[in-house]
């Protein structure tokens, strides 16, 4: 069975998304700039960490009052070779309007050998 769990603190702007199953164990981190990725053992990315997470979304229209009043936000993780192509899916409500945005991020790596990853 597949959790989507996330989860958003807005005292210190941190955002996390969980795309982990619940046989899944996360063996692993690893960083691009503000974001924390969390492997499994298969290196499958299965949730990641955003610090100041509204400074990071900021340039795609993305606020800390968005977050905080987000009904749902899910990832999908694309690896290619030198990057990482993140979509970053997120409903919020305001009012009685639904916003939904779905933004794409790319994230070079320094070195595509010393991260090689695994996407399901």
């Amino acid at each position: 069975m597949k959790r989507k769990t996330f989860s958003y603190d807005y005292d210190y702007d941190n955002l996390i998304v969980s795309m982990r199953q619940e046989n899944e164990k996360v063996r692993e981190n690893f960083e691009v700039g503000d974001i924390v990725f969390s492997l499994t053992g298969d290196g499958k990315i299965v949730s990641i960490d955003i610090r100041s997470a509204s400074n990071f979304l900021q340039i795609c229209g993305i606020t800390a009052e968005m977050l905080k009043d987000a009904t749902k936000i899910e990832f999908t993780v694309i690896p290619k070779l030198g990057a990482i192509y993140l979509i970053l899916k997120i409903e919020s409500v305001k009012g009685e309007y639904k916003i939904s945005k779905t933004i794409p991020l790319i994230l070079p790596l320094s070195d595509p050998l010393l991260n090689p990853l695994t996407i399901y």
